[in-house]
């Protein structure tokens, strides 16, 4: 905690002389790249950095996207601050491409994206796009349903200081100190830096988070055509474990209990206490070198090389251990023992885009990537009870993985009159493969080595029809692939298949004080890996394949400036069916045998038919503002099999926040911070699983968060 609090401190020393007068505004370059996004005809809404900023007081990405269209979100500690998820019409972070400076953020095991290992990071966000659908090609993993792209954008051409600070319920604190030196070195570099503390106790009992990032943004241009960027992110987080859920009749009469770290009498009937450490603890650090080149005639390039480092291990206390799962000869069977699981990681590679917006009525764009991922999985157990010669270091288990991405794309959008006809075709090649490490098997763990090589080609083509300037019509159609993650191998007795992917998009958009844009979408899926409802080890979902099933629906998105300056008023609704046309599952009868059971048409576990948010920003006088948001989530099922009794019941939500931004002792862009979330203390649950019964993730009723920004 010393060492953080130094950090910041010597950061703010180090900047503290660049008291210089500046628009805050002045830092929001638009990349052309997420402008372009806008042009296509794909299904896309755009969160300016505005927005961000406007509720950014200490929760997670997922919190601050939750108004978005066809967005649901959840929190496992209850709050939105630990580990959070988003879901896009019904579809998780595991089928999402989510990038930063055109870099993927999933997982490339998992395939999911870890928020939490990444505090703050919105702060280091220039403007969020969401591609709801397969939408355009970038270079790596392909998108299965929706995209997510972010960037750094530029550091700030003037030399400034700025404190974020915010306070709230579940003792929740959050302190970001950004700074910049502006332009220096004949005005060609340029580097701005960042650093944030944040921690939270939780809704959930125990849920703790304690999180903690850095960075640096650098820009060196050294002459008209030629610039180099440094951005680099370090995320560390240490959170108490609440990914086990809460059982109906638990809930009934205490809606924060947590199991995590339980430790039970001789006879297993009681608690007698929880273990302290019983944590995730992990570690990040994100390394992107751009390099951004013109060479004339409309053709420009960016070069982007890319190194994650991944490092960390969850703790748990196991009560009445066999020792021989692992690995410990001892006069003792059974024992009392603390285990870690430890993931150590490196993710490399490069991205390559090559572009020209000026070649007559065709824009050009082509890309390709390379990256590689290297995992090391090992298991340590540092303590056994009644045992004083065990290894600190003990391994009961080691396996490593290596999967290698390779893409290439093309794109082109060709303006002929009214019409802009947009065509793009993707190549991609994985090769996924497994491995035990030197001593690492252990036939109680749930590993085998395995090996997938995939090869797909992913077209996608379109078209946009301008009536005028504000008003136009598109089409757009895309097929593409994603290859298994790790746990769809493990979890399933049979080799999972491929899913494959074609999406159909037909909307109108219409821009101007009255924004709208109303879009129907078809997904029709083969082999969709589709959540069963049950948990892993760790909290994941287990995946199956549903044979064929689809996704269809209206997406309305509107906003609209009544009054200038004064009022304006959104609102956004998706009505939508998603439904597996043929779903099987095995099943045991009472002796234990597989029964293979036919379900026929049954909805997509956690995909509500009904998402809708609406609200309005007034500002009564001036420098304060007032922002109304509500948001509305039908029922949605926990498994495939619609279940009555595991479901999760439809909710509405009503946040609430004030902002005052006076002109007080000459500080640029003052302003206080009032958000209230879940005004009328709503009881809901956004998130809950099913394994014999239903369990809930609980979120909190109403709380607060205050927070005070001011920049030098």
């Amino acid at each position: 905690m010393k060492s953080r609090i130094f950090l910041c401190a010597v950061l703010s020393g180090t900047l503290a002389y660049a008291q210089v007068e500046e628009n805050q505004d002045s830092t929001i370059i638009e990349l052309e790249g997420l402008n372009l996004v806008e042009q296509l005809p794909i299904t896309s809404e755009k969160i300016t950095k505005k927005l961000l900023n406007q509720k950014n007081l200490g929760q997670d990405i997922p919190s601050l996207l939750q108004n978005a269209t066809s967005v649901v979100t959840t929190s496992d500690a209850g709050a939105g601050i630990g580990y959070s998820t988003i879901r896009i019409r019904g579809i998780g972070q595991e089928h999402i491409n989510i990038t930063m400076n055109g870099v993927t953020l999933n997982d490339p095991e998992s395939q999911g994206v870890f928020w939490v290992n990444m505090p703050d990071l919105a702060s280091n966000a220039n403007s969020i796009m969401i591609q709801r659908g397969v939408g355009t090609s970038t270079s790596g993993t392909g998108a299965f349903g929706a995209i997510i792209n972010m960037d750094s954008s530029n550091p700030s051409p003037k030399a400034f200081l700025e404190s974020s600070n915010s306070w709230g319920s579940f003792a929740t604190q959050k302190y970001s100190l950004n700074g910049g030196t502006g332009s220096i070195l004949n005005n060609k570099l340029r580097i701005d830096l960042n650093a944030s503390l944040i921690q939270s106790d939780g809704y959930i009992d125990r849920a703790f988070s304690d999180l903690f990032s850095y960075g640096m943004n650098a820009k060196y241009e050294l002459n008209e055509n030629t610039s180099f960027r440094y951005w680099t992110f370090f995320g560390k987080e240490k959170t108490y474990q609440s990914w086990n859920g809460i059982d109906a009749e638990t809930m009934k009469s205490n809606r924060r209990f947590n199991s995590a770290g339980a430790i039970y009498n001789e006879d297993w009937t009681d608690i007698v206490g929880y273990y302290d450490n019983e944590t995730d603890n992990y570690q990040q650090h994100h390394n992107h070198f751009i390099w951004e080149q013109k060479y004339g005639k409309g053709w420009k390039s960016t070069s982007t090389l890319h190194y994650t480092i991944g490092k960390g291990y969850y703790e748990n206390y196991k009560q009445g251990a066999d020792l021989v799962e692992y690995k410990i000869i001892s006069d003792l069977e059974t024992s009392d023992l603390v285990r870690q699981k430890w993931l150590d990681n490196h993710f490399y590679g490069i991205n390559f885009q090559m572009e020209n917006q000026t070649f007559g009525d065709i824009k050009l764009f082509t890309g390709f990537a390379a990256n590689q991922f290297q995992n090391d999985h090992y298991g340590i157990v540092n303590w056994v009870k009644d045992l004083d010669n065990v290894d600190p270091k003990h391994e009961f288990y080691r396996n490593e993985s290596q999967k290698t991405d390779i893409s290439a794309y093309a794109k082109a959008l060709w303006s002929l009159n009214r019409w802009e006809l947009f065509g793009d075709i993707q190549y991609r090649y994985v090769n996924y493969q497994t491995k035990f490490g030197p001593n690492g098997e252990n036939e109680f763990e749930d590993f085998f080595p395995f090996e997938g090589d995939f090869h797909f080609i992913n077209p996608k083509l379109g078209f946009n029809f301008a009536f005028n300037n504000q008003n136009h019509l598109y089409f757009y159609y895309g097929m593409t692939h994603r290859e298994p993650n790790r746990s769809d191998y493990l979890d399933n007795k049979e080799t999972p298949k491929t899913e494959k992917l074609h999406d159909f998009e037909f909307g109108f958009k219409k821009s101007g004080r009255l924004q709208l844009n109303a879009n129907a979408f078809y997904m029709y899926y083969i082999d969709q890996l589709v959540p069963t409802g049950e948990l892993d080890d760790v909290g994941g979902f287990k995946r199956t394949n549903s044979g064929e099933s689809f996704r269809s629906g209206i997406e309305l998105q509107a906003n609209y400036t009544l009054i200038p300056q004064k009022l304006d008023v959104f609102a956004n609704g998706t009505f939508s069916i998603h439904q597996n046309l043929d779903y099987s599952e095995i099943a045991y009868d009472e002796n234990w045998n597989e029964l293979l059971v036919h379900h026929g048409k049954t909805a997509i576990a956690f995909s509500p038919n009904i998402i809708g948010a609406f609200g309005l920003n007034y500002s009564p006088f001036k420098n304060f503002n007032l922002n109304l948001s509500n948001k509305y989530v039908g029922e949605q099922f926990l498994t495939n099999t619609e279940l009555e009794n595991g479901k999760l019941d439809d909710y509405f939500l009503t946040d609430l926040l004030f902002q005052y931004s006076p002109k007080w002792l000459g500080l640029e862009n003052l302003r206080f911070s009032l958000l209230i979330n879940n005004l009328f203390d709503v009881e809901y649950e956004s998130n809950g699983y099913y394994y014999e019964q239903a369990f809930y993730f609980p979120q909190a009723g109403i709380n607060i968060l205050g927070g005070v920004q001011f920049r030098l």
